[in-house]
């Protein structure tokens, strides 16, 4: 299955189950943005972001927050436009029907871009020719990912993911993955920060929050109904409704390699 349809039939889960980031890496964002020379400010002009692969656009709702105007680009219709539902009263934020790796944005338009919790999804070479193309010069890119830390609860979690979901290798994938790739893709020196973030779940939202995996078993199938009924099971251990997860927020920056 193409990257750019994977989430279809997990657009709603997405937008339910899934958390933003440590406040200290959106302020971290903040800091990267005042060293090229931009100052959020509401009376603007206002910096340009491109947040790629924006999905249901949890990490652009922060940025907006913040005075700052996001092109979200994204190319899954269905989460494209639980963003636009939710964000497209707001005139700083723009939805672009796109891909990474070719954004269709204009040449040293954008102040930054980021790409939260999608960067692993990404082909790294056409992702960086993009971004040295729509970036200013000097512009900085920002990479999002949140991690989850493996306890006891955590490696039971796992173990249910492993027999019920189609290409799981771990909970931490993503994490793995984007900082294999970081290392080709930035400059040398670039940065990797870790910003603690546990994450606190309602259980509904957890279900939700499990379900918008890429891995997880689509509803109605056979391994769906098995994969349900093992999260209710390892919820039902837990007495009360509300219960955290340890988890910490990381934060690629630097500047994409030169052609």
């Amino acid at each position: 299955m193409a990257n750019e349809t994977l989430f279809t039939t997990k657009a709603t889960s997405y937008a339910k189950g899934r958390p933003s980031y440590a406040p200290g890496a959106i302020g971290r964002i903040l800091d990267c943005l005042a060293m090229g020379g931009y100052q959020p400010a509401a009376d603007g002009p206002w910096a340009r972001i491109a947040d790629i692969g924006s999905g249901t656009g949890i990490l652009s709702r922060e940025l907006i927050g913040r005075n700052l105007e996001v092109y979200g680009v994204e190319p899954n219709e269905a989460m494209r436009e639980k963003a636009e539902y939710q964000l497209g009263s707001c005139g700083h934020f723009h939805s672009v029907a796109a891909s990474a790796e070719s954004t269709g944005l204009p040449d040293h338009s954008m102040a930054m871009v980021t790409a939260a919790s999608a960067f692993h999804w990404f082909d790294p070479e056409a992702f960086r020719r993009e971004c040295l193309r729509i970036l200013v010069p000097g512009g900085l890119v920002c990479l999002l990912i949140n991690v989850r830390e493996y306890d006891d609860f955590t490696r039971r979690q796992h173990e249910l993911c492993r027999k019920y979901g189609a290409g799981f290798t771990s909970l931490i994938h993503g994490f793995e993955e984007t900082k294999e790739k970081a290392a080709v893709f930035f400059e040398e020196g670039f940065h990797l920060e870790r910003f603690d973030f546990p994450l606190t779940y309602e259980k509904e939202a957890f279900i939700s929050r499990s379900l918008s995996s890429s891995y997880a078993p689509e509803a109605g199938s056979e391994n769906g109904r098995l994969y349900m009924e093992g999260l209710q099971r390892l919820l039902e251990e837990i007495p009360q409704e509300r219960f955290t997860v340890a988890n910490f927020t990381a934060l690629f920056w630097g500047k994409p390699c030169a052609l």
